[in-house]
């Protein structure tokens, strides 16, 4: 195991270009705070912020809008240690297409060490939340999405109910961000599942009645203290990335299964919407996205319901989350995929002794 811990923190930075360099091994919450000391931000978040960046990087990981890329469309180069120890160095300007092939590795395109990343002047953002009947949020589902700068919603499983969020620039003076309640509320929905388990009507009822009295939100606060939650409980996940406009038919199926076979699940599903861009291993290569998150408890065996879901997913062409469960392997991603045999060159020229494959990464390549 190769740990980054050490190579972190700012290398250094443009401030006329609002660009950063900075360790790969710099975690999410710390590159926050290290982006607004010098008057930048990041363009989009995702909701956790424990990753480092070489991580995030390297699974696409995301935040939500439909004009708001993942993570790896922010770089501008990369410095990263080859199979046989080399030191490499590529940028957008002299190697695009290796800025391509290596912003979503897996960690199999060599150890990344330092990236510059694109950003923007740090700024603030008006935050709202409401919930409102999932029938209406799948109705106007790319209506809704479109109109925030950053939307995504949660359906509350057994409740009929989605909790809107959506996120706006805004010039407003910062206003007191409202306690977070989410670990309370999930722990109420565990045990509505527990204790009603065998009394589907009434669990329905009660989530139904306190999902509805969910107060709205609304704030203003700097960028860096918007997009992060508190996420405690822990959990298995699966999400799969799908073209934009299967999401709402998608869902609605998701949501059929669960709530007619697997009433242990209780954690709400994640819904949002990533800009399409060129990065090869990207899930979402040349495509609007929408993406759809499942959980289950980590206590409880995730695989009954992880496996009667994918196959939805992949019905709807869906790509997998490269950091989250799924059963694909080669052969499945060779369709997905139009760089696919690209990238796999791109890797093996970095990489030809294959010591960063694992046997988990033999399996996603087809290396034997």
């Amino acid at each position: 195991i190769v740990s980054l811990e050490k190579i972190e923190g700012l290398v250094s930075h443009e401030p006329a270009a609002d660009r950063a360099r900075v360790g790969a091994g710099t975690r999410l919450g710390a590159l926050m705070h290290i982006l607004q000391g010098i008057g930048q931000g990041l363009p989009n978040m995702g909701d956790i912020d424990k990753q480092a960046i070489g991580g995030a990087l390297g699974t696409a990981t995301h935040g939500s809008g439909p004009t708001l890329g993942a993570y790896h469309t922010q770089v501008e180069a990369v410095q990263l240690v080859d199979g046989r120890g080399k030191l490499r160095e590529y940028s957008r300007a002299d190697d695009p297409d290796m800025i391509h092939a290596t912003g979503v590795a897996l960690g199999a395109f060599g150890i990344l060490t330092e990236v510059t990343m694109n950003n923007i002047a740090a700024y603030r953002l008006r935050r709202r939340k409401w919930v409102l009947p999932i029938g209406d949020m799948l109705r106007d589902f790319e209506k809704m999405m479109a109109a925030h700068r950053s939307a995504e919603f949660y359906y509350i499983p057994f409740s009929g109910y989605a909790q809107f969020i959506a996120s706006d620039l805004s010039d407003a003076q910062p206003t007191q961000r409202p306690t977070e309640d989410d670990e309370r509320g999930l722990a109420t929905l565990r045990k509505l599942r527990t204790v009603l388990r065998r009394l589907p009507s009434l669990r329905r009822a009660l989530i139904k009645g306190a999902v509805k009295k969910v107060p709205s939100e609304d704030y203003v606060q700097d960028w860096l203290n918007v997009y992060v939650s508190d996420r405690r409980t822990k959990f298995n996940e699966m999400e799969y990335h799908l073209p934009f406009e299967e999401g709402p038919k998608a869902l609605a199926e998701i949501i059929a299964l669960t709530e007619k076979h697997f009433s242990e699940v209780y954690f709400p599903m994640e819904v949002r919407s990533v800009a399409p861009d060129e990065f090869w291993l990207s899930p979402f290569h040349k495509r609007l996205t929408c993406s759809i998150a499942i959980h289950h408890d980590a206590a409880n065996d995730p695989l009954p319901f992880m496996r009667a879901a994918e196959p939805i997913f992949r019905k709807y062409g869906g790509r997998p989350h490269w950091g989250k469960m799924h059963s694909l392997k080669a052969a499945d991603f060779k369709k997905l995929y139009p760089r696919w045999d690209d990238a796999l060159a791109v890797r093996r020229d970095i990489d030809a002794d294959n010591r960063f494959v694992s046997p988990y990464m033999a399996g996603l390549f087809g290396i034997e």
